[in-house]
């Protein structure tokens, strides 16, 4: 596999990877509005509650899932990258630095559904709290 090759299925993989972004974006603000009319309309019925948290648990965790494939595809193309520089190739800067930033080795990397940024933990933890709140949270 050559330089260009493993750049375009980085590309490919972004791609995809953005389009079910989108996809889950709007899947998350359906869970907003669902949760906001079951807090408001159905707040003493327990199984419209049930539905509205499973619905917004199941939104966040394939939102989770979209982000842990970006990072998976990122720290796949920086190892790829890794492993052509150690064979002997000669790489490009900007392949040079994408590997250098990103960490990339020859060990392959692990997929694994835990943000390894604060950030994405912090954004996640606001995303749940937003949706849980109105449908648990006190009433006025």
């Amino acid at each position: 596999m050559t330089e260009l090759d493993i750049l375009m299925l980085q590309a490919q993989n972004n791609q995809s990877t953005g389009a079910y972004q989108i996809a889950m974006a709007f899947t998350i603000w359906v869970a907003f509005r669902v949760a906001s009319v079951t807090g408001k309309e159905h707040s003493e019925n327990i199984i419209a509650k049930l539905a509205a948290s499973v619905f917004g648990l199941g939104a966040l965790f394939y939102l989770n899932m979209t982000y842990a494939f970006y990072s998976f595809n990122m720290s796949g193309t920086a190892h790829r990258l890794a492993e052509l520089q150690a064979s002997g190739t000669e790489l490009s800067a900007l392949s040079v630095g994408f590997v250098s930033n990103m960490g990339g080795t020859t060990t392959p990397p692990s997929f694994s559904l835990v943000p390894a940024e604060p950030v994405m933990m912090a954004f996640e933890a606001a995303i749940l709290l937003l949706i849980m709140f109105p449908i648990w949270g006190p009433k006025k």
